[in-house]
């Protein structure tokens, strides 16, 4: 069945609209082949009878801006909050090293405060620091914290 231009935007706009209660940037791409296989219809590059071409190109037209988001316009776009997740309110918080740490290969330590309920996390430093030596946080990078020997 071949829709309107007028419903083509009908379904763009939902798709849109839906993308901001099931977020995950991936409805929106077809919404936004929804809007050009509109505006496809309405310049006449798609025809008003053509319910195949006007399928076929608001497929295509949604997959390919969905790729060229994925694997193009998505680094430009990347916010600091995205990157490592990290958590101020876990720096300076003191603890002592339950597994050996050096600078390639992680360990773990255990803080004198637990955060969130959490004692024990895996560990990174830029220097060996030995099992039993106190550390500090420097910060934290996702579930794995960088710290160092405290002095």
């Amino acid at each position: 069945m071949a829709l309107s231009p007028l419903t083509w935007i009908a379904v763009g706009v939902a798709c849109l609209g839906f993308e901001i209660i099931a977020p995950g940037f991936v409805i929106f791409w077809f919404g936004i082949g929804a809007l050009l296989t509109s505006a496809g219809i309405f310049i006449g590059a798609i025809g008003t009878d053509n319910a195949i071409a006007q399928w076929f190109f608001f497929f295509i037209s949604s997959l390919a801006c969905l790729l060229a988001w994925h694997f193009y316009f998505k680094k430009y776009f990347k916010s600091s909050a995205d990157t490592d997740e990290r958590d101020p309110t876990l720096n300076e918080l003191r603890g002592k090293v339950a597994k050996a740490i050096m600078p390639d290969v992680p360990g773990e330590v255990e803080l004198f405060t637990p955060y969130h309920g959490i004692k024990r996390w895996q560990a990174e430093a830029k220097e060996i620091i030995e099992e039993g030596s106190e550390i500090i946080v420097i910060e934290a990078k996702g579930i794995r914290l960088l710290v160092a020997k405290k002095n």
